[in-house]
């Protein structure tokens, strides 16, 4: 059958000054978490300005560290400008916590302002290679030169690394599942967890590079390790906790049941999905981004045939 891929249609690298779209929905909500601890939750109302994520960022006593970037710089400069307004301190590092476009394209403004790009190290390898498969077959001359233009982080590490901004230390951590090059960063003081798209909140993922099985011990670890945390998802309308953590989690678990019941039953392709797909929509059909759910069950399916393709890691 013909597999969807998610298209990022929105992915524009604006030239023009953000004041263009004064008149517009701002392209996200901040939400203050605490401690110096902010989340910026996207405001899809803000069409061709959205920020098309979520990101955060926390304010140290000698400095800011921003976890991603959004998916278009107008998004991104109007955060850089949230940022400023609420402290002088220099933004030193920016966190990319995977490596898709939606997460990483207002890159470059933070380096303008002198912040350090940090990932696990198959974001530099894959940013800009993997992330032309979101255009199609048909990628235009000018959205190949976005992708090559994506601000690479200049340092990466393998399993992960600590932050320091004055006396406060942020923990950041590669874990497996969404792509294979993944990053949470904990904030102790706030008792907060940046997931990156680790984590959705009510709202179907994508997962064209995933690996659900390693994907659900991520979450059984994020659970085990931070119980009362406020987890901000890489998508999702608000701030998550505890519960809804385990109801993603609870997702992938019952899609993998799903699609394995189908396969014993030797269902694949559209049987497959037709199978699938009304069971699903009972019982997730009110969540976000439900129009993934026939993508969802097919890159499952390939998964667990071990037929699916994923990136290529970095040997270290």
């Amino acid at each position: 059958m013909r597999v969807c891929i998610l298209l990022y249609s929105t992915f524009i690298f604006f030239s023009t000054s953000t004041t263009a779209f004064a008149q517009t929905p701002a392209p996200f909500t901040l939400h203050d978490l605490g401690h110096g601890a902010w989340a910026a939750i996207d405001n899809p109302a803000a069409k061709a300005a959205q920020s098309g994520s979520n990101a955060g960022f926390v304010i140290g006593s000698e400095g800011v560290v921003v976890v991603d970037t959004f998916e278009n710089i107008a998004a991104a400069q109007d955060l850089l400008d949230d940022i400023r307004q609420k402290t002088n301190l220099p933004v030193r590092f920016v966190v990319n916590t995977h490596y898709h476009l939606d997460h990483v394209a207002g890159n470059n403004i933070f380096a303008a302002a002198g912040a350090t790009a940090l990932a696990q190290q198959n974001v530099r390898a894959w940013e800009r290679s993997e992330n032309l498969k979101f255009f199609g077959s048909k990628i235009t001359a000018k959205q190949t030169e976005a992708v090559q233009s994506l601000g690479l982080p200049s340092i990466t590490y393998v399993h992960g690394v600590a932050l320091y901004v004055g006396a406060q230390r942020l923990i950041v951590r590669s874990l497996p599942g969404h792509t294979g090059g993944d990053s949470v960063l904990y904030d102790p003081a706030a008792n907060v967890v940046f997931c990156g798209d680790l984590f959705w909140n009510h709202t179907l993922p994508n997962l064209i590079d995933a690996s659900t099985g390693p994907w659900i011990a991520t979450l059984d670890t994020l659970l085990s390790d931070y119980p009362t945390a406020t987890f901000v998802p890489g998508h999702g309308d608000e701030v998550g906790h505890a519960i809804d953590v385990r109801e993603f989690r609870g997702y992938l678990a019952y899609l993998r049941t799903a699609i394995q019941k189908a396969q014993g039953e030797g269902k694949s392709g559209d049987a497959l999905v037709d199978s699938v797909l009304p069971q699903l929509e009972k019982k997730y059909g009110s969540w976000n981004f439900f129009s993934f759910a026939k993508s969802d069950i097919a890159y499952t399916d390939a998964e667990l045939r071990g037929k699916k393709r994923i990136p290529t890691p970095v040997v270290p």
